[in-house]
């Protein structure tokens, strides 16, 4: 099935990049068609369940949470981070100030009742809040900070704190309240994934690092640089089954990291 064609959207700069959520019997993708800027397919058989909200489709990839007492998925858009009922897609809140209009590409991250979105070009991130607002809900902002602005690359959250590349710099970001606990230049502005207490990071320029997941400063354990072609490196790093996937453009690097014994 193609999405575009069905439910009428539009490809985008940079291409459809999402990556489609399931939950349960559903198929959760983000078309960017009106009326159907986001709909769930039976992911048996692409069958409608339904469709929901009008605008272009975002970069970002979708989550799914339960937020006063409601199960809902989260999708950013080109304009905005929606909630959604999972049920039947209707509109619970939504939040429009981490939102620009060039690329929204982080992926939202959840805990409990909260969520933090985020994007550059600028712009930044914060934390909103969901809840309850009689038989509706609405999302409350408890922070609104510059000083963590996802490009391409989505933050990962290790305990109380926000791990990421705010454009450049990489930042330990406290969730909760936006207080800093450090900043550093780190590998370069990249890309990053969490394994077994560490981040490993990969620059946009070929240089592949290793740090703590810690608030209490940067703490290096090593680095190298791969062999790079002449585009940036966008694609993000993977860590399964004891290696470290790398990929630029056409080549595939694979690394063994599992600790020896």
């Amino acid at each position: 099935m193609n999405v575009l064609k069905k439910f009428g959207g539009e490809q985008i700069t940079w291409g459809i990049s999402e990556s489609p959520l399931i939950v349960g019997e559903k198929l959760l993708v983000n078309p960017g068609g009106p009326g159907a800027s986001i709909v769930a397919l039976n992911k048996k058989d692409g069958a409608l369940i339904w469709k929901s909200q009008n605008e272009k489709a975002g970069y970002s990839s979708a989550i799914a949470l339960e937020a006063a007492g409601t199960p809902q998925v989260v999708f950013f858009t080109s304009t905005r981070a929606v909630g959604l009922d999972l049920k039947d897609g209707r509109l619970l809140w939504e939040y429009g100030k981490p939102a620009n209009r060039v690329a929204n590409a982080a992926t939202p991250i959840a805990r409990a009742n909260r969520v933090f979105i985020s994007s550059d070009y600028g712009t930044g991130g914060g934390v909103v809040e969901i809840k309850a607002n009689g038989k509706d809900m609405a999302a409350q902002e408890l922070y609104f900070t510059k000083d963590m602005r996802n490009h391409h690359s989505s933050s990962v959250l290790i305990g109380d704190h926000l791990y990421g590349f705010s454009s450049s710099i990489l930042t330990a970001m406290k969730f909760d309240t936006g207080e800093i606990a450090w900043k550093d230049r780190s590998v370069g502005k990249g890309s990053l994934v969490y394994a077994d207490g560490l981040l490993y990071l990969f620059s946009e320029n070929g240089v592949v690092g290793l740090a703590e997941a810690t608030p209490t400063g940067y703490k290096e354990k090593g680095r190298f640089r791969i062999q790079q072609e002449s585009l940036p490196t966008w694609a993000h790093p993977v860590v399964a089954g004891g290696r470290l996937y790398l990929r630029d453009q056409d080549t595939i690097y694979a690394y063994d990291v599992k600790e020896k014994k």
